[in-house]
């Protein structure tokens, strides 16, 4: 029933939105990875959209006349649905948050800022986060991103607002975190297809709404009896992202008898595994500690990469995972890089770990399909063998 609630409420959102924006609201859209705090925004006054639509080949192919093809499908996306003008919430922004954090999402802003006609505030991530300088450096950025907010929407950004905004948030990572763990039990409440689809649209629905919807699911879910085939392989996905309509390897799994049961990626864990203090004297240096210290570090970070490994062994063991499917975008040097070096340290702890590297579109789904299928059957082989 909530989810038929949802979908009505996305569908009726970019006509929401458009209303708003007659009368005086202002969209202010920002680039995934979740280093924008949507708090921010929010107590601006203004409405947070994360532009995180991936998976067509259209956009990222658009694209291919303003950067070359050695930026990766996801960043060139963001451009083609900038430069097509056919997807609504890419249409309608008033401003743009750019995080600086990999080099593909930069070249992304810098070709929004050369075309000039919206606000674009790039915000700078540092690329180390454990050191007080950096943490330093990221609350000033936060400080200038209020600053340049309250100029822009006219309306000040209180702590009265800020505290409201960051308890509101709190309410949908709690809820998203507890959905999530409803996954480590045998049974399984919700597909893996389904859970994606639920925290994505938590990156485009209207905050307040989206609480409730959780809050609803949650306890339809606690009741739900498993959804899965019998006997099917509990996997785990790393990854960089997965983008709003990059549903490809998902669906792949599925079909091949496999279940993912939880996600390490940026739209995944990362983001709702733990909150923000909201009580702290200095509100902007504890949104800095959460979005940049206390959450798990993205791969273009400095000294990251035993971090993800280390949790990525945590969700192996609380999660009951039987195999790891690493996916990846063409042109992604950071998570390329790093593959090798989590696929030897899964190798050594006897956990099978799948390589996949994709580009967007239907080109390479009867390669990744052989894989997939042939990945999931040796899983089973081994769990038979145990």
């Amino acid at each position: 029933m909530e989810q038929g609630h949802l979908a009505t409420h996305l569908r009726d959102r970019p006509a929401q939105l458009w209303e708003a924006k007659k009368n005086g609201g202002k969209i202010i859209g920002y680039f995934p990875g979740n280093y924008v705090p949507e708090e921010i925004i929010y107590a601006s006054g203004a409405v947070p959209v994360c532009l995180a639509h991936g998976g067509s080949a259209e956009p990222a192919d658009a694209a291919l006349s303003e950067v070359p093809n050695i930026i990766c499908p996801f960043a060139r996306a963001q451009i083609g649905e900038r430069l097509l003008r056919m997807n609504p919430y890419y249409s309608m922004l008033d401003m743009l948050v750019a995080p600086i954090t990999c080099q593909h999402l930069k070249k992304a802003a810098d070709v929004w800022e050369y075309y000039g006609d919206i606000e674009i505030f790039k915000l700078g991530i540092p690329h180390q986060y454990e050191a007080d300088f950096e943490l330093g450096y990221f609350a000033d950025r936060l400080r200038a991103l209020k600053d340049r907010l309250q100029a822009f929407t006219g309306n000040e950004v209180t702590r009265e607002k800020l505290v409201k905004a960051i308890n509101l948030y709190n309410r949908m990572r709690d809820l998203l975190r507890k959905i999530s763990m409803l996954r480590s039990a045998p049974n399984l409440p919700i597909s893996a297809m389904d859970f994606v689809r639920l925290n994505q649209a938590t990156l485009y629905a209207d905050p307040d709404f989206m609480v409730d919807i959780l809050d609803s699911m949650y306890h339809e879910l606690t009741e739900k009896k498993d959804v899965t085939g019998i006997n099917a392989p509990r996997l785990l996905l790393i990854g960089p992202n997965v983008a709003y309509g990059d549903y490809k390897v998902l669906e792949l799994v599925e079909s091949a008898g496999g279940e993912i049961v939880a996600e390490e990626i940026c739209e995944g864990v990362r983001y709702y595994w733990q909150s923000i203090k909201g009580n702290e004297d200095d509100l902007f240096e504890s949104l800095a500690v959460g979005y940049l210290r206390d959450r798990i570090p993205c791969a273009f970070l400095r000294s990251s990469a035993k971090k993800r490994l280390d949790f990525a062994l945590k969700l192996v063991k609380d999660f009951n995972v039987s195999g790891i499917i690493w996916y990846e975008l063409l042109n992604c040097e950071t998570y390329d890089a790093e593959s090798y070096y989590f696929d030897q340290e899964m190798s050594q702890r006897n956990i099978p770990m799948l390589i996949l590297e994709a580009g967007y579109g239907l080109a390479d789904a009867a390669q990744l399909r052989i894989r997939i299928g042939a990945f999931i059957e040796m899983v089973k082989g081994a769990e038979a063998n145990d």
